[in-house]
C-alpha cells in the first residue's frame, strides 16, 4: 500500500509539472470572459417604450426611469383607418415640446424593433414592418386619389415599436389581473392597437348641461383624440306632438341641438343619436298615457312589442329624433337590459328568444329603410342567443352590435367563444368601455386607475378579437353614464370626470398610455408649469387623481375641486359624529331620545360643532357656484340635496337635540323609561306595587 500511495504521488506531481502551464492558460480565459460577460454592454439598447406595461403608472422606479428627456425623439404615428372612415390619414404627435421632428413617418430604423439575439428574425422583423409601411403609403395615395374606399383596410393600427409577436401567440381569454397594472392577457408585442372611432357617450337624461358648457367642451375633445359623439336624450329630447308629455320641464330645445351638432361636425366630430325602443323606456312608460304598454304593468321599463300601438311610440320616437339629425350615418336604438319579457298574456306563448328579435329586426328594418342610417343595437341581450336564431333573422345584415364591458376584465363578461359566434354573424361590431358611471350609483368622482385599466384591456381584446370579424371593430365607445337608469340618483357629474376622460381618451387614441404621453395629458387638463406636474401619475396612492389635478384649470375644474372637498368634509362630518353618537357617552341616541344628559358634557362634546358647520355651509355656496356654471338649478338643487344637505341636516339636528337636552333642569330618577317599540320582543316596564320595586323581596323571594 505504501508502494503505491508513493508512486501515484509521484505521477501527480509530474503530471502537474508537465501541464500546468496549460492549466493556468485555461483558468485566465475563464476569469476573462466572465469579467466581459460581467460588465460588457448589451448588443442592442430598445428604444421604445414600454406602451403596454402599466408599472409606468405605479412604481417609482419605472416612473422615474420612463421620465421623457429633452433629447427624446418620441415617434409620429398615423391611423391606418377603414374604408367607412371620415378622417383617413390623420396624425397623433407625441412629440416632446423642446424637440422638433424631423423624420418620416415611413422611416423605420433598427432602433425601433427590440434585439433579436436570432439575427435572423431581427431582420425579417424589420422587412416585414418596412413592407406595412409601404403598404399603409401605397393605401394612403390611393385614398387620396380617391380608390381607397372599401379597399378592406380593416380597424386603425399604430406601427409597433416593439417587435412583432409570433402567431398564434396571443394569450385571449387568460385573465391574470393583479392590483399593480401588469398587462392581463398575456405578454405579447403585438402592434399599438388605436379604435378607428374613439367616440364619447353623453348621457344627458336628469343633468343636462348647459349648451354654452357642451360647446366649450367639443373642441377640447376633438384635440383629445375623440371622432364621434354618442348622444342619449331619453327626457331631454325636445319631444312635441303627442309625445310632448314625455320630455322633462328642463329640455333641450330644437335649436339648441341643431347648434350643438353644428359644432360638433365644424371639429370633426360625428354625431351618433340613442333613442331607446325596447329596454330603459321608463321616461316613457312612467306617464299614465303610456302605461299601457308596458310589459308588466307595475313596471315601466320594459316595451310590450306585441302590442300595435308600441311599434306606432317607437316610430315616432325615431322619427323625431332623426328629424334633427339628418344624415346620421348611425343610430343607436338600445335594446339593452330588456329584464321583462315574454310575460304578459300575449307575448307568453311565443319564445322570449323570438319575441326579441322580432321586434328588433322590425325596428331596424323601419330605420334602414326609411333614414338608410346603420342600426346599433348594446349586446348583452344577443350573448345567449344562439348564432342559428340570429342569422334566420337576417340580423347580421340588419344592425351591428356594440359590446359593452365597464369592468378591468372583458373577458369574464364575454368570452372568446361569444366574439366567436358574433363573427360568424355580422361583418362588424363596435366596443364600449367607460369613463364615468360604472363603478357605484352615489360616486361623485370616478376611480380613474379602474376606468384606465378597462379601456386599455378592452384595446388587448380588440386586438385579439377583430380578425373574426370581416369588417373588424368600427369603433370604442367611452361611456359617460349620469344615472344607472331613469328612477336612480346621480352619479359622476360631466365636468368632475373629465380628468378620467382626458386619461382613457388619450390612452385609446395612442394605444397605449405611460409617461411618454405627461406633456400632452398635463396640457389638455391647463396644469401649471411647476415641479407637480413633471413627475407622471401615481394612480395608486391618488386613484381619483384629487392630489394631482385640483390645481389644474380645465373646464369643469372647480366642479372637480368641489368633490374633493365634499370627500373630506364628509369623511370629518362622519368622524366627527360617529365618536360623539359611538364612542362617547353623552349625546347618543339613547340620550337624545330621552332628553337626559350632563349639560357640562354636552357643552365639551359642541365645542369642534360650530367649525364643522361652517365648513359644511362654505361647501354648499363653493359647489353651488362651481355648479351654476355647467348645470341649471334642477341639477344644482338635486347635487347638493344628494351629498351636502345630508351632512348639514346631520349636524343641525345633534345641534338641535343637544340644546334640548342643556334646557333639562330637573331630571327624574332611574331607571327612564323603556323604549315603547320594545314591547314588540317582549320588553316593557314591569309592573309596579305601592311604589316598591320588585327587588324589595326577601331571600326566599317573599316580599318582606
Amino acid at each position: 500500500m505504501e508502494v503505491l500511495k508513493a508512486w501515484f504521488g509521484r505521477a501527480g506531481v509530474g503530471a502537474w509539472r508537465a501541464r500546468r502551464q496549460w492549466v493556468w492558460i485555461v483558468c485566465f480565459v475563464v476569469v476573462v470572459g466572465v469579467v466581459y460577460l460581467q460588465y460588457a454592454p448589451p448588443l442592442e439598447q430598445p428604444t421604445a417604450p414600454r406602451h403596454r406595461n402599466l408599472n409606468t403608472l405605479y412604481s417609482p422606479h419605472d416612473r422615474d426611469s420612463q421620465q421623457p428627456s429633452d433629447k427624446t425623439h418620441v415617434q409620429h404615428v398615423k391611423f391606418v383607418q377603414g374604408g367607412d372612415n371620415q378622417h383617413i390619414g390623420q396624425q397623433v404627435s407625441q412629440q416632446n415640446h423642446h424637440d422638433a421632428w424631423s423624420q418620416s413617418d415611413n422611416d423605420i430604423k433598427e432602433g425601433a424593433v427590440p434585439s433579436d439575439p436570432g439575427g435572423e428574425k431581427h431582420r425579417a422583423a424589420i422587412e416585414l414592418l418596412q413592407q406595412r409601411a409601404a403598404q399603409r403609403k401605397t393605401q394612403e395615395d390611393q385614398v387620396a386619389a380617391g380608390v381607397g374606399a372599401g379597399s378592406g383596410v380593416v380597424g386603425a393600427v399604430m406601427l409597433p415599436q416593439a417587435d412583432l409577436a409570433p402567431a398564434n401567440s396571443w394569450g385571449a381569454g387568460q385573465y391574470s389581473y393583479n392590483p399593480y397594472g401588469e398587462p392581463v392577457y398575456g405578454r405579447t408585442n403585438r402592434p399599438n392597437y388605436i379604435p378607428a372611432h374613439r367616440v364619447v357617450h353623453f348621457d344627458l337624461k336628469g343633468a343636462p348641461p348647459k349648451i354654452s358648457a357642451l360647446m366649450q367642451l367639443i373642441p377640447w375633445l376633438a384635440r383629445q383624440g375623440a371622432t364621434a359623439i354618442l348622444l342619449e336624450y331619453e327626457d331631454m329630447f325636445p319631444w312635441h306632438g303627442r309625445l310632448g308629455q314625455i320630455a322633462a320641464k328642463n329640455h333641450y330645445s330644437r335649436k339648441q341641438i341643431a347648434s350643438l351638432v353644428a359644432t360638433c361636425r365644424s371639429h370633426g366630430l360625428e354625431v351618433i343619436p340613442l333613442v331607446q325602443t325596447f329596454g330603459h323606456l321608463e321616461f316613457a312608460l312612467k306617464h299614465e298615457r303610456w302605461s299601457h304598454l308596458r310589459e308588466v304593468p307595475e313596471l315601466p321599463q320594459a316595451l310590450c312589442p306585441s302590442l300595435n300601438e308600441s311599434m306606432t311610440l317607437v316610430r315616432a320616437l325615431i322619427d323625431q329624433t332623426m328629424a334633427v339629425h339628418p344624415g346620421a350615418r348611425y343610430l343607436h336604438i338600445g335594446c339593452d337590459e330588456v329584464f321583462q319579457i315574454g310575460e304578459c298574456e300575449r307575448c307568453r306563448l311565443l319564445v322570449r328568444e323570438t319575441i326579441f328579435l322580432q321586434h328588433v329586426e322590425a325596428v331596424a328594418r323601419y330605420v334602414r329603410q326609411k333614414y338608410a342610417a346603420i342600426p346599433i343595437i348594446w349586446d348583452d341581450m344577443l350573448r345567449h342567443v344562439s348564432e342559428t336564431a340570429m342569422q334566420e333573422m337576417h340580423l347580421g345584415q340588419l344592425v351591428e352590435p356594440m359590446v359593452w364591458v365597464y369592468a378591468e376584465d372583458v373577458y369574464r363578461f364575454v368570452q372568446s367563444s361569444v366574439w366567436t359566434k358574433f363573427g360568424q354573424v355580422f361583418s362588424h361590431v363596435w366596443a364600449a368601455s367607460a369613463f364615468k358611471g360604472a363603478f357605484g350609483e352615489q360616486l361623485t368622482v370616478p376611480n380613474v386607475r379602474r376606468h384606465l385599466d378597462n379601456n386599455l384591456n378592452w384595446l388587448d381584446v380588440m386586438a385579439a378579437e377583430a380578425s373574426k370579424f370581416t369588417g373588424g371593430f368600427r369603433g370604442l365607445v367611452l361611456t359617460g353614464w349620469q344615472r344607472y337608469d331613469h328612477f336612480a340618483i346621480l352619479c359622476e357629474l360631466l365636468p368632475s370626470s373629465l380628468p378620467s376622460l382626458a386619461v382613457t381618451l388619450i390612452a385609446t387614441s395612442h394605444g397605449f398610455f405611460n409617461a411618454t404621453v405627461q406633456n400632452q395629458l398635463y396640457q389638455s387638463l391647463m396644469c401649471m408649469q411647476t415641479p407637480k406636474y413633471q413627475t407622471w401619475l401615481n394612480l395608486d396612492a391618488d386613484p381619483y387623481l384629487w392630489d394631482k389635478f385640483s390645481w389644474c384649470f380645465f373646464p369643469g375644474a372647480q366642479v372637480f375641486k368641489a368633490t374633493a372637498r365634499l370627500d373630506a368634509t364628509r369623511r370629518d362630518v362622519d368622524t366627527y359624529l360617529d365618536r360623539i353618537s359611538h364612542t362617547r357617552g353623552w349625546i347618543t341616541e339613547y340620550n337624545r331620545r330621552h332628553n337626559f344628559s350632563s349639560p357640562m358634557r354636552i357643552d365639551e362634546d359642541l365645542d369642534e360643532l360650530p367649525a364643522r358647520l361652517h365648513a359644511v355651509t362654505l361647501l354648499a355656496k363653493s359647489a353651488r357656484e362651481a355648479l351654476s356654471e355647467w348645470y341649471d338649478e334642477w341639477t344644482v338643487g338635486e347635487w347638493l340635496e344628494l351629498h351636502v344637505w345630508p351632512l348639514l341636516h346631520r349636524l343641525q339636528t345633534l345641534q338641535r337635540d343637544a340644546e334640548s337636552m342643556k334646557a333639562v333642569r330637573h331630571w327624574p330618577a332611574r331607571p327612564l323609561p323603556i323604549l315603547p317599540e320594545l314591547a314588540a320582543f317582549g320588553v316593557s316596564e314591569p309592573t309596579q306595587n305601592g311604589g316598591q320595586d320588585s327587588q324589595d323581596t326577601d331571600n326566599g323571594g317573599r316580599r318582606t
